[in-house]
């Protein structure tokens, strides 16, 4: 049968990997209806009358700390606890059928030594890696990609087609397709920056392990290092340094990535050494953030677009600015705002326990998740304010209100927005967003159990 695979994303911590090479261990769960609780915030429903495939598998990403997760039923339950083991099988019985539960843990993804640390402690890297580059020429020649994973419309992305067009045909890209058409884009695509290149050698990076569970990068390691060579992309990466230079200067000259650091630190009780944006030219609409933590240092590494080159002649250069920032700001937030949320979790979950009235898509389907994508969006409009002044925030809230309603259907993100920032105004600043929780929390119940 095919393969189901469900992500989940899941807290761990660092551990020893010289036990990775045990023999998976299983367990088993005879229900009918298979619970798995997610952090205890997220919870899914598994009917097996419902599941036609033989495995699924479930990937369990680092992000910055542990809580167990489970899988159980109303007579059993098997936890997922950080045990140090990188695999594991549940067998789900019921009436004679086994559904094979593939699980797969991600562990000790950074390793910060002193040397690291003492050079990147207080800043705000970007990078546009050439293996991660290379990962992405990849997905723009190959067929199966979906038109939102890469962004077409620039001339660089012309000129990586007249260059690289001649080597479509390559193994490598062949299998790329079939990889890509599992699901599995983001695995390949930024577990390739745990690579770099060693003279023409693709070797393991010395301070990242990987960024998500089951490397399908590795998988294809000797096709990609064998496309590498053929088409000569160091070659054409040296050739295009210059207008990666230039993309790096704009993303620090307008999105002021630090003044943001600093502002969330100042609202918020997370602390954060480090900043890592890790983007492409090429790369789509696709956003995601890791918060690693080895060696008692903390990294925030955020993988996004490139951004653009329009000129800000005609708009103010606040809200170019602005606008620059909100790709980073969006993602970096979430590490200060889901733990103030984990605090909260009961009282969200109640809350805005008609997620169906807030999220018509059917992403972020949990009101936890739901809430932390409203209130992540509406932390970056009391930045805006505080930092931009009344008359650019309403310029630039625009563009993302309309984002969030229209595009992604967070239908009442206006009047979620307008409320989180009318409770700022209140207290003039001085209770911060965590502060604002309990009566943010009572408008959104009202709001939610409203007709």
């Amino acid at each position: 049968m095919k393969k189901l695979i469900l992500i989940l994303v899941v807290f761990s911590t660092s551990c020893s990997s010289g036990i990775y090479n045990q023999v998976p261990p299983k367990s088993y769960l005879e229900t009918e209806t298979l619970e798995v609780n997610y952090q205890g915030a997220l919870v899914r429903t598994l009917e097996k009358k419902n599941i036609k495939d033989d495995t699924l598998s479930f990937d369990f990403t680092y992000w910055g700390g542990w809580k167990d997760s489970k899988f159980y039923s109303n007579s059993d339950t098997i936890f997922i606890t950080n045990n140090g083991v990188e695999q594991e099988f549940i067998y789900w019985v019921n009436e004679g059928d086994t559904v094979v539960l593939d699980i797969y843990k991600q562990f000790n993804p950074g390793t910060y030594d002193d040397y690291y640390k003492a050079g990147n402690r207080g800043k705000v890297n970007v990078v546009i890696p050439q293996v991660y580059e290379l990962a992405n020429v990849m997905v723009a020649l190959a067929d199966s990609a979906q038109p939102n994973w890469v962004n077409k419309d620039t001339e660089y992305h012309n000129r990586v087609l007249e260059y690289f067009t001649p080597y479509k045909s390559h193994p490598a890209i062949k299998s790329l397709n079939t990889l890509l058409s599992t699901g599995s884009y983001l695995n390949f695509r930024e577990n390739s920056a745990a690579y770099e290149f060693d003279g023409q050698r693709i070797v393991r990076s010395s301070t990242y392990a990987g960024f998500r569970a089951r490397d399908q990068f590795k998988k294809l390691m000797p096709l990609i290092q064998d496309f590498a060579i053929a088409s000569n992309f160091l070659f054409f990466y040296q050739s295009e340094k210059p207008f990666y230079d230039k993309l790096k200067s704009l993303e620090h000259e307008r999105a002021q990535v630090k003044e943001a650091w600093n502002w969330l630190q100042g609202q918020f009780p997370s602390r954060v050494d480090s900043y890592r944006i890790i983007m492409s030219p090429l790369a789509g609409a696709f956003h995601s953030i890791r918060l690693f933590e080895n060696n008692g240092f903390k990294e925030n590494i955020i993988f996004m677009s490139a951004p653009s080159l329009a000129s800000k002649d005609s708009v103010s250069e606040g809200i170019t600015d602005a606008l620059t920032l909100r790709r980073a700001f969006t993602e970096i937030n979430h590490n200060y705002v889901n733990p103030i949320s984990d605090n909260f979790a009961d009282a969200i979950n109640d809350a805005m326990a008609h997620v169906g009235k807030w999220n018509t898509k059917s992403s972020y389907n949990s009101p936890y998740e739901t809430f932390n994508e409203y209130m992540t969006w509406a932390v970056f409009g009391i930045y805006v304010y505080d930092r931009f002044g009344e008359s650019d925030y309403e310029k630039v809230m625009l563009q993302p209100i309309d984002f969030m309603e229209n595009s992604r259907g967070f239908v009442k993100f206006r009047a979620f927005n307008e409320h989180l920032l009318e409770l700022f105004q209140k207290y003039d600043g001085k209770k911060k967003v965590p502060e604002l929780y309990p009566e943010m929390l009572e408008w959104v119940k009202k709001e939610n159990y409203s007709s």
